[in-house]
């Protein structure tokens, strides 16, 4: 029994020594020397609405959603045909299959297809969506602490693809206001990524976006589902983007996200359960009527008055607001290094528009930050971490070792 015992103990030792070698392992990364806070200035205010066409509206999409797959990680007991079937009867037209760790064919029409995955297994949730990449990318971290670890996963991922969604910032473990304000090179972010009501509308205050925003990190605001069960009527159609693209095809698509020319919705669980009066919410939600720019204002037109639009500007401090209306014109002051623009309806229906921002050089006021790699501190973090997993596995070796008498 005394054998059993010792045997008993020393697999257990071995197995979370295999665990700590492992974490080690898959923790290298470089360490990078980064670029504070340098919110947006300039005599110029880039305008994402520029080339909004009414003529051809605005395209309903969720862009972050997961189905069954056979390949990769399963958070949804339904297949892609299912998925899609459900999102159409609710009045999408474009849908990308962002599963775990899988690229996902389109279950119907294959011209159709976005080459997207969400990716990371790591234990913080710190999670990205890849857009259009050929390739699922296997390395993670699987405790990404380091402010530098994530921005490697950032940067490795953006060099194989057209872009990154930052997603749910505001659910990730570590991710906080220094975060915020250093990491760069993602396009895009999920502000309001909130399951269902539970924060009583506290998501629709967008903080991570703003703080981002603040610190001069341009990227667009992409909410989406994050659906993980398709026949769940809280789940579904709660949180989507309207794109003001001609086609629903990656190629126009991918266009019109990175201008920023698509605004979001925050979406009631209308009927809660009953998917009659759901499908009949989902068909009357207010939407932008024109959106734009005359000289340094700001305007925009909804098509039903909201309770409140507010004009919201640095440090997510509302500069601006209207009752009952459903128009607001805001002119930029040199105060104002961005603004945009939230409607609030009594529902809960929450819109919002991407940011007008000042800038001086190039085409929009995106910025790729320098991080330049500490080599000296990259080899001692790298060193430490081999040394770590080294000895993990010299213990494993040495409590099964036979010895010699």
């Amino acid at each position: 029994m005394n054998k059993f015992f010792k045997l008993a103990a020393k697999i257990t030792a071995s197995i979370l020594l295999s665990v700590v070698a492992a974490t080690a392992l898959m923790s290298v990364s470089p360490i990078y020397r980064f670029e504070g806070p340098s919110p947006f200035h300039g005599d110029r205010i880039y305008n994402p609405y520029a080339d909004f066409d009414t003529t051809i509206g605005w395209k309903r999409a969720c862009l972050h959603t997961h189905t069954r797959v056979d390949k990769g990680i399963n958070e949804c007991p339904y297949y892609p045909d299912v998925v899609y079937s459900d999102y159409i009867g609710y009045g999408y037209d474009i849908l990308g299959f962002s599963n775990h760790q899988a690229l996902t064919p389109h279950p119907v029409d294959t011209s159709l297809y976005i080459a997207i995955y969400e990716h990371g297994y790591n234990l913080f949730k710190f999670h990205l969506n890849a857009f259009g990449v050929k390739k699922v990318e296997k390395f993670d971290h699987l405790l990404p602490v380091l402010l530098s670890q994530k921005q490697f996963m950032i940067d490795r991922l953006a060099a194989d693809g057209d872009f990154v969604q930052f997603n749910h910032p505001d659910r990730t473990l570590t991710v906080n206001t220094r975060v915020m304000e250093h990491l760069s090179g993602y396009r895009l972010i999920e502000g309001d990524s909130g399951f269902e009501e539970w924060d009583l509308g506290e998501g629709t205050g967008l903080r991570r976006w703003d703080e981002a925003l603040s610190a001069g990190r341009y990227a667009h605001n992409n909410i989406n589902d994050d659906n993980h069960n398709s026949k769940d009527p809280g789940a579904i159609a709660r949180r989507c983007s309207w794109i003001n693209t001609p086609t629903p095809y990656w190629k126009d698509v991918k266009e019109q996200l990175l201008k920023g020319n698509f605004y979001t919705t925050r979406i009631p669980d209308f009927g809660r359960g009953d998917t009659t009066a759901k499908h009949a919410g989902n068909r009357t939600l207010p939407r932008i009527k024109d959106i734009g720019m005359r000289g340094d204002t700001i305007f925009m037109i909804l098509s039903a008055p909201a309770q409140t639009i507010r004009v919201i500007s640095q440090n997510g401090k509302t500069v601006d607001s209207v009752s009952s209306a459903s128009i607001i014109e805001y002119a930029m002051t040199e105060d104002d290094p961005y603004i945009r623009m939230t409607a609030r309806y009594g529902n809960g229906t929450t819109v919002y528009t991407n940011a007008f921002a000042r800038y001086s050089e190039g085409d929009s006021p995106y910025r790729e930050f320098a991080h330049p790699v500490r080599w000296g501190m990259t080899v001692i973090w790298n060193l430490l971490l081999l040394s770590a997993a080294s000895a993990c596995i010299w213990c494993c070796v040495l409590m099964f070792r036979k010895r010699r008498h």
